[in-house]
C-alpha cells in the first residue's frame, strides 16, 4: 500500500474543516471546524510562519487524514506541559488524524504513524525522542502509538490551554531506536 505525506496547502483547507466536522475526529479533535478557524490556525503552517509541519495523509493517491509535527524547542508552553511525565530536553510531537471514517480500525493508523515516526527521525536528526499526550478515552488512538513502538509513561491530566487535552490522557514516548 501506497502512502504519502504532501504538504497541507490552503486548498486542503474545504477538505481538512470536513474531517475535524466528523464526529469519529471531533470526538477528540476538538479544534473548530469553521473555514476561517481552519485558516487561521493552519494558515501560518502553510506559509512558513509558524514552524509546524502539517502534511496531508495520502493513500493510494486519495487524501485520507492529516499528520503534523512539531518539535518542543519551538512549542516551551507545551515542552514544559509535558514535563510532567516525561524528562526529555528536546524532542519532537505529532498530532494525527484518519478524516475517512471508514478507513478507520483496520490497522491503517499504525502505518501512517509508524511511516511518520521513520520521516520524523531523518527531518530532526539530533531529537532523542517522540512524545505524544492521547486521551485516555481514545483508546484506538493510544493503541495506535503502543503498536507503532511508543510507551505510556504516565497518565493524568495535562496542564493545557488546548480543549483536545481536556480530561484524563497518557503521555507516550518513542525513543529514537539508535540513542
Amino acid at each position: 500500500m501506497s502512502l504519502e505525506f504532501r504538504p497541507l496547502t490552503r486548498d486542503d483547507f474545504p477538505m481538512l474543516s470536513g474531517w475535524l466536522a466528523a464526529p469519529h475526529v471531533a470526538r477528540w479533535w476538538r479544534e473548530e471546524h469553521d473555514p476561517m478557524v481552519v485558516e487561521g490556525n493552519y494558515g501560518p503552517c502553510v506559509d512558513g510562519a509558524d514552524p509546524t509541519e502539517v502534511f496531508v495523509v495520502e493513500r493510494e493517491g486519495q487524501s485520507i487524514g492529516m499528520i503534523q509535527r512539531y518539535r518542543f524547542s519551538d512549542n516551551p508552553g507545551w515542552h514544559r506541559a509535558l514535563a510532567v511525565g516525561v524528562d526529555v530536553d528536546d524532542a519532537a510531537g505529532i498530532d494525527y488524524l484518519v478524516g475517512v471514517e471508514k478507513l478507520t480500525g483496520w490497522g491503517l493508523g499504525t502505518q501512517i504513524v509508524s511511516r511518520f515516526v521513520e520521516d520524523t527521525w531523518g527531518r530532526y536528526k539530533d531529537i532523542p525522542a517522540i512524545v505524544i499526550a492521547v486521551q485516555q478515552g481514545n483508546r484506538a488512538s493510544w493503541r495506535v502509538l503502543e503498536k507503532a513502538g511508543f510507551e505510556r509513561v504516565w497518565a493524568g491530566t495535562v496542564d493545557s490551554g488546548d480543549p483536545s487535552d481536556d480530561g484524563p490522557s497518557y503521555i507516550c514516548v518513542l525513543y529514537r531506536p539508535d540513542s
